[in-house]
């Protein structure tokens, strides 16, 4: 997981407060965790990389008043119901040594060799919720669909690894090839015109 660096400034609390920092141009955060409690505020162009993007990014936070950065995850992010502008972010500190849930990107490689037969692929799935430590915890889960022929599927339990686990059933349905209606109703004119001739030679 990629880490992007952030610098905060301690804020107090209180609704006059926030509303201050909001119209200076900045953004009022919480960093939160096992015995850790810290308003900050940051300016918003340090959020747009890890809110304006399908990437998913730790944080290193370095706050005002405290000499040791600290790793955190965004938790939760909250938007002005009417001009979608970010009202306030949660980070979460992370322990490297214990685990975290977050939900990862599908990225799909390649071409279906049953697309190229005429089928038609479909993708069920854009993330999935992955609980991993952090050092395991991946950018995204690459989906290789060239050797997809039509009636293929790819399901959870095909993307088992021992790095992290996948937390959906093992027979969610990530994607499929399917035969287009085009080689169905070939198939089908085929299938009657054969009929039509057999009829004929009896």
């Amino acid at each position: 997981m990629k880490y992007v660096n952030i610098y905060g400034n301690k804020r107090k609390i209180g609704k006059k407060n926030v509303r201050f920092i909001r119209n200076s141009g900045k953004i009022p955060c919480i960093l939160y965790g096992k015995n850790i409690n810290i308003p900050f505020s940051i300016p918003l162009e340090s959020l747009k990389k890890i809110v304006y993007t399908t990437e998913i990014y730790g944080v290193t936070l370095k706050i005002e008043g405290y000499d040791q950065s600290i790793n955190a995850i965004r938790k939760e992010i909250q938007f002005d119901p009417v001009n979608n502008k970010i009202l306030h972010v949660d980070f979460y500190k992370i322990n490297q040594y214990k685990p975290i849930i977050l939900e990862i990107p599908v990225k799909t490689v390649g071409r279906p060799i049953g697309v190229e037969k005429g089928g038609e692929y479909y993708s069920f799935i854009r993330k999935l919720k992955v609980k991993a430590s952090p050092s395991n915890m991946p950018e995204s889960i690459e989906l290789n669909i060239n050797f997809l022929d039509i009636g293929d599927r790819i399901i959870v339990k095909d993307l088992y690894n021992d790095q992290y686990t996948i937390l959906h059933p093992s027979h969610t349905l990530i994607s499929r090839v399917k035969s287009s209606r085009t080689i169905i109703k070939s198939s089908q004119e085929k299938e009657n015109q054969e009929e039509k001739e057999n009829k004929k030679i009896k």
